[in-house]
This record gives structure tokens, sequence and C-alpha cells, in this order.
């Protein structure tokens, strides 16, 4: 009996050291770190071994009093934001699916003792294992190492849309500050305008109606200040969750967007991209690898419990007997037909997946290339055709000005469609910059990743509403 036990436990040693040793030690965070610093240039840590810290409010102080740039925003954001920690866990999760994989059930040791006996107390041994978890382990092990690489592509996948979205919220706020002092410009101009009108309203030389539209210009250009404000506020509060920060603190922000490139990929290269770089048609591809694997282990549901071991029994006599033992399910009623046809239909649902994902991600990407070139194009002709046309209207008028050939609502009108325009401007280049950030989502596929699975998607800010313009009033001396 004992030697029969030692060399069933030997086996079930050997096959569960074997198991253990296909399983990656760090998760495979190495890969994941691989491709997050490979795809946004920013490194990222995770260390499952060290307890959850709170937050260090003293070394985020000390890394929010520098100049914060699109690509520092994304680095505080994977040092110090507990969503892409929380994402990382995800993989030890998965370690430990694939440890399961690997590993077999423990055998069962069933015995008994019978009370009284004469002359020996009777007693009955058995030490049953599992058959199938035997024979199935490869299978099992390769079902299990190919979930394990679709949670693999799944975590790297949220963590670079992360830093997509970090990029976004960042040029969002920046945007929204740009466009708050050119509201208060405006505003001010207004205020000079409606003054001048008081005056002149009060001199004689302008009417009840004309005062009243300069005051009403006036009073829209307030509330669109505020939504201004309330739009920075917004913007700011967002980066900084993003960021990790957990209170509100000024962001150093660079003041100007970064200069906008002088040529874009060609549409071509970008679609040629598509196929090789999408995580998303990765993880449908390892989906795929993984129904694929879960069809030999399905085809012996029937009799999973199908076990073998040793038996031994002394008689009351004291007569000792010893021998094979096993359990077998008898396929009646269950024959695994439920698990065979559900392995089935996931692997139909995942090619399926697949071929639908490689036509839309192409869709995906023409689109997100049509709406940067597009604004592109609307910051540079802002930036070199209507700016300075505006700016040429401001400085003619000025001189007309002068001259007493025109009147100080023009001179102001002018300011106000001028700054109107670099306001337009502004906001042009932030869509040129987040629609650059969408290709490169739309490029790697991995817009249906989140490190926040369950958070609604945040609303984009408007930031190209303008106040309702009355007509301005006639020129008056």
């Amino acid at each position: 009996m004992m030697g029969v036990r030692k060399a069933l436990a030997g086996v079930v040693a050997a096959v569960t050291l074997t198991g253990c040793a296909s399983v990656p030690k760090d998760a495979g965070f190495a890969d994941v770190r691989r491709t997050v610093e490979e795809t946004t240039k920013q490194p990222v840590q995770w260390d499952p071994r060290q307890p959850v810290q709170p937050p260090d409010d003293a070394a985020l102080a000390d890394l929010l009093q520098t100049e914060i740039t699109p690509d520092r925003a994304v680095q505080i954001a994977f040092e110090h934001n507990r969503d892409v920690q929380a994402t990382l866990e995800e993989l030890g999760l998965a370690r430990a699916d694939l440890i399961a994989a690997s590993t077999i059930r423990n055998p069962i040791v069933d015995g008994e003792i019978r009370f009284p006996g004469n002359p020996s107390k009777p007693f009955e041994l058995a030490l049953a294992q599992s058959v199938i978890d035997l024979l199935q382990l490869g299978n099992r092990k390769k079902l299990g190492r190919a979930q394990f690489e679709v949670a693999r592509v799944r975590v790297s996948g949220a963590i670079v849309n992360f830093a997509g979205q970090v990029r976004t919220g960042y040029f969002d706020l920046l945007a929204a500050r740009k466009v708050l002092a050119r509201q208060e410009t405006v505003m001010k101009a207004q205020e000079a305008s409606t003054e001048v009108a008081a005056r002149q309203h009060a001199a004689g030389n302008i009417s009840d109606l004309d005062l009243e539209n300069e005051q009403a210009r006036y009073e829209q250009e307030k509330l669109d200040f505020a939504r201004a404000q309330l739009d920075e506020l917004q913007a700011r509060e967002r980066l900084i969750a993003d960021l990790g920060v957990p209170r509100r603190v000024e962001l150093k922000l660079s003041d100007e967007f970064p200069p906008i490139p002088e040529s874009e990929l060609a549409a071509g290269d970008v679609e040629a991209q598509v196929l090789a770089r999408r995580m998303d048609i990765q993880m449908v591809q390892r989906e795929i690898e993984a129904a694929r694997r879960a069809l030999p282990v399905a085809r012996t549901a029937g009799i999973d419990d199908l076990s073998v071991g040793v038996h031994q029994e002394r008689e009351p006599e004291g007569k000792r007997t010893t021998g094979p033992a096993a359990s077998v399910p008898v396929p009646i009623f269950d024959r695994g037909k439920a698990q065979k046809e559900r392995a089935r239909a996931m692997l139909r649902q995942a090619q399926q997946r697949l071929a639908a994902l490689q036509v839309t991600a192409r869709a995906e990407t023409r689109a997100a290339l049509e709406r940067l070139v597009e604004a592109r194009s609307r910051a540079i002709y802002l930036r070199d055709v209507v700016i300075p046309r505006r700016d040429r209207i401001v400085k003619l008028t000025q001189l007309e000005y002068n001259a007493m050939l025109r009147g100080v609502f023009q001179l102001l009108e002018a300011r106000k469609e001028l700054s109107s325009a670099r306001r337009e401007e502004v906001v042009a280049t932030r869509d040129y910059w987040v629609a650059r950030t969408d290709l490169d989502t739309a490029i790697l596929g991995v817009g249906r990743f989140s490190v926040r699975p369950e958070a609604p998607a945040a609303p984009r800010l408007d930031l190209s509403r303008a106040g309702s313009q009355p007509a301005a009033p006639g020129a008056h001396d």
C-alpha cells in the first residue's frame, strides 16, 4: 500500500511541478511594459509584492511644481493613477487562472472504521485520483495559456488607451484656458464699448435701441465668460483625476500647443498599420486560439469524474485485502453535449468577430484620418489666412478711426472679431491634437479597452460656442 501511495504521490508531484513551471513569475508584466513603452514612450511600473500605499502627496506636489507637457502628464498618470494599478492587477488574476489550469485536482482519500470489532477493528481506506485531470492536463494548460494571452493584450490595450485619454484631457485643459483668456479679452472689449455707448447716449449721439444692443452684447459676453470659466474648471478636474491627484491643485501647463507637424501619414501607410498593430484584433485572434484549445477539453466533459486509485480493507478477523479501485461516471443523462456545443459556438463567435473587426478597423481608421485632415486644414487656414486678415482689418480700422472716418464701435468690433478668430484657432488646434490622438488610438485598436470599464465616457467640451451677436450700431462719432 505504501509503495503504491508513494508512486502515485510522485506522479502527482511531477505533473504539478511541470504545470507550474510554464506560468510566468511576473504574470506577463514584462511584455505589457514593453508594449506600453513602445507605444506611449512612457514607462509603467507594477510590483504586486508591495502593499498598497496611500497617496504620496509630497511626491505629487514635487512633480506638479514643474511645467507639465503631454508626455509628462502620461508619466505622472502612470505612476499615481490607481485605476492603472488596478488594471495591472488583472495580470495577477490571469496568472492565478493559468496556475489553476496547470494544476490537477488533489487526490481523494476515503476511509471508514467500524466499532466494535473482534478480534480487530475493521476499516476501509481508498485513495483515488481523477484520470481525466491527468489526461487533459496538457490541453488545459494550452487553454489556460491562450486565455492568459487574451488578458495580457487586454491589459496592455487598456493602459495604452488611458495614455491617449490623458493626452486628450491635457489638450482640452490647455484649450479651455486659452479660450478663457480670449473670452476675457472679448468681454473687456465689449465692456469698454458699452461704457462708450452709455456716454454717447447721455450726450444724445445714439438712440435708446443702440444703447440696449450694446448692453445686451455685454451681458451675453459675461455669460460666455462664466461658461468658459466652468469649462476650464471641468477640464482641470478631469485631468487632475487622470493624474491621480487626490485634491484640487493648480496645474502648470505649457502656454502653447506643440507645433503642427509639416506632414502627416499617408492614407495607405495608415491602413497598412491597422491589421499589423491593432490590439483588439490581436486579442480576438487569441480568443480564437483559446476557443480552439477549449474544444478538446470539452470532449471529455461527460466523464470528468472518472478516477482510479487503490483500496485497502481489513476484516474483523484481521484479514487484509488491497487492490485497485475505480469510479466511473455513467453518461446517461449528461454526456457533455452542452460543454461541446458551447466550445464550438465560442469558436465560431470569435471567428465572426475577427472578420467583422477587420472591416470595422479599416473604417474607423479612415474616419479618424479624415477628422485629422479636416482639423489640420482648419487650424492652418485660421492661422495663415483668417487671423492675418482680421489683424489687417483692425489696423486699417484703427487708421480710419484716427482719421475720424470710423467710429469707436467699429474699432472695438474689429478687435472683438480678431479675438473670436484667435479663439477659433485655439479650438481648431485642440481638435487637431485630439484627432491625432484618436488616430493613434484607431491604429492601435485600443478604443474598446479602458482602465475604468464601468465609468461613462466624459462629455467633450464644446469650446466653439459664441454668444449671440446682435448687429452693431451704425457709425456714430
